[in-house]
């Protein structure tokens, strides 16, 4: 009586996938070893060598806070990324952008932008943050439109504040140096 070749053929099947998950794993481990070993910035170590500089005194850098007040007159601490569903840190970098004028030194400029930067006669005499204003009305209207029409946390103005933050390891003196609003 001959052997059932079924056992046989499955047994050839799974050894050849276990032979390819052990290359598999071999590869992975062998190339996080080398980029520790190399100290080469594959990930995870990428990640890890952002935080490696710990207690080290830091230039200073600025910082934007956006701001409302209601109808009641209350102060409102509003976060953009929550209005537009957008990741965090992209939400600064436009707003940096934004300050800096960074969308009249596109390639290809919006109309709007185009007849503004003609209106004013170049670059270099826009005034810094010219659509700043538009940026707050349209964070302060996407505020508005999820309250009530007669809620008193609906917003009146929003603020855009911009702090310097000086270095070091002292907090305590982060200065204001400019400011945008905008009445709704």
């Amino acid at each position: 009586m001959t052997p059932d070749p079924e056992p046989t053929a499955r047994a050839t099947v799974e050894r050849r996938i276990r032979r390819g998950y052990v290359v598999l794993t071999l590869a992975l481990a062998l190339s996080q070893l080398w980029a520790f070993a190399a100290l080469r910035d594959l990930y995870p170590f990428a990640a890890w060598r952002m935080m490696a500089g710990g207690g080290e005194a830091r230039d200073g850098y600025a910082y934007y806070v956006v701001r409302g007040v209601s109808v009641s007159g209350e102060l409102v601490d509003i976060r953009p990324a929550e209005l537009t569903d957008a990741l965090y840190a992209r939400t600064w970098g436009l707003v940096e952008a934004t300050v800096r004028n960074g969308n009249f030194k596109l390639r290809r400029l919006h109309p709007d932008n185009a007849a503004a930067l003609r209106e004013a006669g170049g670059f270099d005499k826009l005034p810094r943050g010219a659509r700043v204003p538009e940026m707050l009305r349209a964070w302060g209207e996407i505020y508005n439109e999820a309250l009530a029409h007669g809620s008193p946390r609906r917003l009146r103005a929003v603020r855009l504040d911009a702090y310097r933050w000086a270095g070091g390891r002292d907090t305590s003196r982060d200065e204001l140096t400019e400011s945008w609003s905008v009445e709704l």
